[in-house]
């Protein structure tokens, strides 16, 4: 039977579902950085996340596709069937007070998809020392970054679609460019404060929230049921395997405290209340230009019962940005680019600002069977009255666990996509404009994750 337990844990850690017969892990940092004794010097998991997705692929009015109805990250298919993670893991310790955990990551996504090809790569690569300072854990290695709850969660805990919220992707989650290229960057159009275009052959993909750094991390009781978490990063901006987006130094930290609601608390499974922190600081430079970037957010989380009748789970979060705001290329070509095919316009001054913020909720009605919901809002660039959008979601699931482990998604996303001020963009431009973001479609997703 500890055995048995032993394996459990394992996997569930490994993966970062963190789900038992009783409740949730919260505690990120303890959950992503310390081995378990059971893991002896070491112990291979891992998950594989199948996907099908199908988005209403609706043709703008100069008659193109946009990207936001196309299947990320290729956007060459509206509906596709695919491996969108397939994650092996090594997990375990040097001795008492050496952590060691090393991940790779071989799915169809952002992270592998790299300067148009497809590879294989390393997601985690990180150490935990312990007791060297009393009160202090030490992580060095590919860190993921104090950040939101969005982003810290373990893969899949809560996280119940298979997209993130947009403004977590776009904001909190940036592909990263070749920060030195052979010809400065252009200015997109005039008048748009620091936004630069960069070429396609020049974006890398994301970094899946993780830096290479050091971290000082630790989490202790402050009383019988309220437990206390901090980290602080100081690692590279950039793509750890992509030396070329490496753009200078971004400080990370977070706070959080829990109030545990049982007894059954622990490392690992609990029922708890949390209220969280967190801010990010960067300056990386385009043309040579070193720019401001700001992120900060703060949110709370309440999980209670898990595979149990009437266990519920709500999640809060806001978040915001200044400087080096992403806006993605609305088409694959987008009409007079030719012959240079723009990814992305990065607006990279400190005064190009974005928010946004994400709820959800959801309930098991029987051991088995869960449904949830969420609504999740970003507004980029209200500072730029012509470039302003806003993006608005209502996504509901249903989820069928089959274990604590593995489970069946389908979840079904109303999309949406305004101007606010659309009398500011040029009238010739106007009509394209508007025409596009009504041509955003609703989604469909069936997946599933399937950890061994």
């Amino acid at each position: 039977m500890k055995k048995l337990t032993g394996v459990k844990l394992a996997l569930c850690l490994g993966i970062g579902i963190c789900t038992g017969p009783s409740a949730y892990a919260v505690n990120w940092f303890d959950v992503q950085t310390i081995s378990l004794p059971e893991w002896g010097n070491g112990k291979v998991i891992g998950f594989l996340q199948p996907v099908y997705t199908n988005i209403a692929a609706n043709p703008a009015s100069n008659g193109q596709t946009g990207k936001f109805n196309l299947v990320a990250p290729t956007f060459d298919k509206s509906s596709q069937l695919f491996m969108q993670r397939a994650r092996l893991f090594v997990r375990g310790s040097i001795n008492p007070d050496i952590s060691y955990y090393v991940g790779t990551e071989m799915g169809e996504n952002g992270y592998d998809y790299s300067f148009g090809r497809y590879a294989p790569r390393i997601i985690d690569a990180n150490m935990v020392f312990s007791n060297m300072i009393p009160g202090v854990r030490f992580e060095v290695g590919n860190i993921r970054a104090p950040g939101p709850e969005g982003a810290m969660e373990g893969f899949m805990d809560f996280n119940f679609l298979d997209l993130f919220p947009t403004g977590i992707t776009q904001l909190m989650q940036p592909t990263f460019y070749t920060v030195n290229p052979s010809t400065p960057y252009k200015i997109a159009a005039p008048g748009t404060k620091d936004g630069y275009s960069i070429p396609g052959a020049h974006v890398s993909g994301n970094n899946g929230f993780r830096y290479p750094g050091v971290q000082a991390e630790n989490w202790f009781m402050g009383t019988r049921n309220i437990e206390v978490a901090y980290g602080v990063m100081l690692a590279e901006y950039g793509r750890l395997d992509d030396t070329g987006t490496l753009n200078g130094p971004i400080v990370a930290g977070r706070l959080q405290a829990s109030y545990l609601l049982d007894d059954a608390g622990g490392r690992f499974f609990r029922n708890d209340l949390t209220g969280f922190v967190w801010a990010q600081q960067a300056h990386p430079s385009m043309n040579g230009v070193s720019n401001g970037m700001t992120r900060d957010g703060f949110g709370m989380t309440y999980r209670n019962g898990y595979m149990q009748r009437g266990g519920t789970n709500v999640k809060a979060e806001y978040f915001e940005g200044s400087g080096n705001i992403a806006a993605p290329a609305v088409f694959n070509q987008f009409p007079g680019s030719t012959p240079a095919q723009y990814d992305q316009t990065v607006y990279a001054g400190s005064s190009n600002k974005a928010h946004g913020y994400a709820m959800s909720a959801g309930m098991f009605m029987n051991a088995h069977t869960e449904f949830v919901m969420r609504y999740d809002y970003y507004d980029r660039l209200p500072n730029l009255a012509p470039t302003e959008r806003v993006f608005k979601n209502i996504s509901t699931a249903a989820v069928y666990h089959i274990t604590p482990m593995t489970k069946i998604v389908m979840d079904y996303v109303y999309r949406s996509i305004s101007i606010p001020n659309a009398s500011a963009i040029a009238v010739a431009q106007r009509p394209l404009a508007e025409s596009t973001t009504q041509s955003i479609g609703n989604q469909i997703d069936i997946w599933a994750v399937y950890a061994f």
